[in-house]
């Protein structure tokens, strides 16, 4: 069972099967406006933007730990680009591991650090940046291992 992701919503909202939603007290808008609406990101606007979704998400975490939970699943585009930044096909699903997610966070902060995005891979789209942190960071803190990528939807 995947906990289904929208992200591109007034308030990021969570929904198991057969459980009420879970709305964040934060959108990818939000997190825009507070730092992430320029690409490359500069370090701090990516530490607080981590640090954004981490004060949002932990009152969420029990509600979010659903027994037999084995990841999150998105069909936003804001997304889409994961697919090639991870190496898959793009227009495709995918399930990426929450290590695959790590590596292209990681090239996320290399870029925030001063390494041209073109050369590692990554869209300059800030919009990307900033759903990536918080896919990151579900997957983290609510202790699931993968992303299930499914073609984006409008």
């Amino acid at each position: 069972m995947n906990l289904q992701l929208h992200l591109q919503e007034a308030a990021i909202r969570l929904q198991a099967p057969h459980a009420a939603a879970v709305l964040l007290p934060l959108s990818l808008d939000d997190l825009l406006a507070a730092g992430l609406s320029v690409f490359p990101p500069g370090e701090a606007a990516l530490e607080q933007a981590i640090q954004r979704v981490e004060d949002a998400l932990m009152p969420a975490i029990p509600a979010l730990r659903q027994p037999g939970a084995t990841g999150l699943e998105c069909a936003d585009p804001v997304l889409a680009p994961l697919l090639a930044a991870s190496g898959r096909a793009p227009g495709t699903a995918a399930t990426l591991s929450i290590d695959d997610v790590e590596e292209v966070f990681n090239r996320l902060a290399r870029v925030a650090a001063g390494v041209p995005a073109h050369s590692l891979g990554l869209p300059a789209h800030p919009g990307f940046a900033a759903a990536l942190v918080v896919v990151r960071e579900l997957l983290h803190h609510v202790g699931l291992p993968a992303l299930r990528l499914l073609p984006a939807t409008t």
